[in-house]
């Protein structure tokens, strides 16, 4: 019987040290690549996502920060970085990343339609009308643009609009 549970305590411990040196070597690639500065863009994009999705957009900022610094041409990490800002209440600083966007893809409807929600946050109900008007604009069989632009006139108090906009995103969304 000692020796059935001397060799099951062996077998758990050797699965312990199997599993913690795996872990190990998991994690020692990431830990390089942080030491070293060449952490993939990607991964650090993956990472943000999955910290925003998490609640917390400070710690996704910082990877899209990082991200941005390797990549500053790439248009995704700006959306993104614009929509964890948003959520952190930094607005002004949303604004120009979701501004970054649009420079970078300009005939992009997202980057509207998330400059137009950062300025429904900061209340600034005509540029955020204006942009939803835009994505309309840039994709007239999208569905998102006429929900948006729906929430701006409900916030406006244009209940007529606001109906007419929603009734043309299910016409559209069929």
């Amino acid at each position: 019987m000692l020796q059935s549970m001397v060799q099951r305590s062996r077998l758990v411990l050797g699965r312990g040290v199997l599993l913690f040196s795996l872990l190990g070597a998991a994690m020692l690639p990431v830990h390089a690549a942080e030491k070293t500065g060449s952490q993939d863009v990607a991964t650090l994009y993956m990472q943000a996502q999955a910290a925003l999705s998490k609640g917390r957009p400070e710690e996704a900022v910082s990877l899209l920060t990082k991200a941005i610094d390797k990549e500053p041409t790439r248009a995704d990490l700006y959306l993104l970085r614009a929509r964890a800002r948003d959520s952190t209440g930094k607005y002004e600083r949303a604004l120009e990343d979701a501004g970054k966007y649009i420079e970078l893809e300009p005939q992009d409807a997202f980057g509207y339609l998330s400059r137009s929600r950062i300025y429904s946050s900061m209340d600034k109900n005509n540029e955020a009308l204006a942009d939803a008007s835009k994505a309309i604009e840039l994709e007239p069989k999208q569905p998102d643009g006429y929900f948006r632009r729906a929430d701006v006139y409900t916030e406006m108090g244009k209940k007529a609009e606001a109906k007419a906009d929603e009734a043309k995103a299910a016409e559209v969304d069929k």
